[in-house]
């Protein structure tokens, strides 16, 4: 298999049209992470915890920044503990944690009488700023990275004091973060059956017309929680182009050449790294509803290109009823690709959603360009999936699943050890962690056609909807197990420990895969295709191949 088969192989405009898909439908999937330090952090949205009057002091001249943390897991502190840090500069600049705090308090927040004798406290010794509590507080002031505003800016602004919100418990924003990558195994589902039914090109044009839904009612209406839960729900619908982009490859390319197209396909999960570096950026200059609204532009660019190069592949593919999917999940091997691609793509695309949070909370990131530190770590991801699938076409999947399992365990004990310790090692982990996560994608999708060709469509709705599954599961546990830890270590720790199983679970199952349908290591059986008529589909139809 060399990349010039392509040239001879397949129909290159529907695999660059599903990789567009994909990538603009992962943009889209994801954008509630990307956001999330902007979302959490909305008096407007979450209600202000406290009022935050400046003194003379702060000036365009002289600005200062704002650092709410939370408490230290180190020292067992109560989880009503906040610490407020007031570093000069801006937050590009008080960030560092070369620049030390001008001024630093505590705030016990365990009852009114604890937050009136710490307010007291603060406003007795500040002379930079002047705390009260607001009307709406409840609870701890959310985590934040905040640019205090001299007060002739405010009083330009018609306001007496910048609001700190309350925010949202982690496990809280978390779940809201992971609500799109878990609605979305619903909707890979149901467009797996719908375009079986119609074709992979009428249903992924439907998709991107339905995903403007979510993104209108986030840009005019999501002003309260109940709403951002469904524009969480319906932003699933974008994750599930899965569904569509895959099976439209798929099924133009030989079995030798699977791992590398559905690589080139599936790296359209880079659209999370356009969501991650650029959603903040916009979030700073024209609010985070405006991000919503501008998400449609690029929807309806794509909807026209792939509406215009999309081609299905020849021959009728018959439509795959609720009984196949019956038939499929009660075999034993597509709920083992489910685990396998449950730690590697829900490892991927979890992370990828959760890290603009993770570098604000942990390492006190600024919100507008948090983007530019973890957008590497998401690029590591999403560029190596077509690598991972061709090595996996060389070498063999099994051989690489295996290696990379491993690798992942290490990586994100790793992470979980390092990240109190040294910033720069805990980078090198997490980096090597999400480039072992995108080869793993790849290399899983190399071996699902080889087992299931006649059920493609199927299987990439099911698989894709574990993954999926995953993502939410590792949100949700991230941000749980941080608000009973104090730590997002542990987190770390729970996805090494699943990792772990599906280690196992590979190596459990791989003899038999090898004695059955799969080469050495996991190698497809190379096969040329010919003029005959074969199989392919979800439904196992005969079409001639290209």
């Amino acid at each position: 298999m060399k990349l010039s088969d392509l040239k001879t192989s397949g129909h290159a405009p529907s695999l660059f049209s599903a990789f567009l898909h994909f990538d603009i439908s992962f943009m889209v999937w994801v954008i509630l992470g990307a956001l999330m330090p902007f979302i959490a952090t909305d008096p407007a949205l979450t209600g202000a915890n406290l009022k935050i009057t400046p003194s003379a002091m702060i000036s365009k001249l002289t600005p200062y920044t704002l650092i709410v943390k939370g408490p230290d897991a180190a020292k067992h502190e109560p989880k009503t503990t906040s610490h407020l840090l007031i570093k000069p500069g801006d937050p590009g600049t008080a960030t560092k944690n070369s620049v030390k705090p001008a001024e630093k308090y505590l705030l016990d927040s365990t009852s009114p009488a604890t937050i009136a004798a710490s307010l007291a406290n603060i406003n007795a010794k500040s002379k930079l700023i002047q705390v009260a509590s607001a009307a709406t507080a409840h609870g701890v002031p959310n985590e934040n990275v905040l640019a205090l505003k001299p007060m002739a800016a405010l009083q330009k602004a018609g306001k007496a004091f910048q609001p700190l919100a309350n925010g949202y418990p982690t496990g809280v924003k978390l779940s809201l973060v992971g609500l799109p990558l878990l609605a979305a195994g619903f909707w890979r589902i149901l467009l797996g059956v719908l375009g079986d039914r119609f074709r992979s090109k009428r249903v992924g044009m439907a998709s991107m017309l339905c995903t403007l839904l979510p993104l209108i009612v986030g840009w005019q209406y999501a002003t309260e929680y109940n709403s951002l839960i469904f524009v969480g729900f319906f932003l699933g619908l974008a994750g599930a182009s899965f569904a569509v982009s895959l099976p439209l490859a798929s099924r133009w390319y030989p079995p030798h050449m699977q791992g590398l197209a559905m690589g080139i396909a599936g790296a359209g999960n880079s659209g999370t790294v356009l969501a991650t570096l650029f959603a903040p950026l916009l979030a700073k200059a024209f609010g985070w509803h405006a991000v919503f609204g501008l998400l449609m532009i690029p929807v309806a660019l794509t909807f026209i290109v792939f509406s215009l190069l999309a081609k299905d592949a020849p021959g009728h593919v018959k439509p795959a009823g609720t009984g196949a999917y019956i038939t499929a999940l009660a075999k034993p091997d597509t709920l083992w690709f489910c685990l396998l691609y449950f730690v590697t793509f829900g490892g991927f695309v979890g992370l990828s959603s959760f890290l603009n949070t993770f570098f604000v909370d942990q390492f006190d990131y600024a919100k507008a360009t948090v983007g530019a530190a973890t957008a590497i770590f998401i690029i590591a991801g999403s560029l190596v999936r077509p690598i991972g699938g061709a090595l996996a076409d060389k070498l063999g999947g099994i051989r690489m699943l295996t290696l990379l399992y491993a690798t992942v365990i290490f990586m994100a004990i790793g992470v979980g050890l390092l990240m109190t310790v040294s910033q720069a090692a805990t980078f090198v982990c997490l980096f090597v962690l999400m480039a072992c996560l995108g080869m793993g994608n790849g290399s899983v999708f190399q071996m699902v056609p080889q087992r299931f060709g006649k059920e493609i469509g199927v299987m990439t709705g099911i698989v894709g909807a574990a993954g999926g599954v995953g993502g939410y599961y590792l949100n949700a546990t991230l941000g749980h197990l941080k608000d009973a830890t104090a730590t997002y270590a542990s987190g770390f720790y729970a996805f090494a420990g699943i990792a772990l199983v599906a280690f196992l679970v590979l190596r459990a199952v791989a003899p038999g895969w090898q004695r059955t349908w799969l080469g050495e290591g996991g190698v497809a059986q190379a096969s040329e295709p010919t003029r005959e008529r074969v199989l392919v589909g979800s439904g196992g139809s005969e079409m001639e191949p290209a």
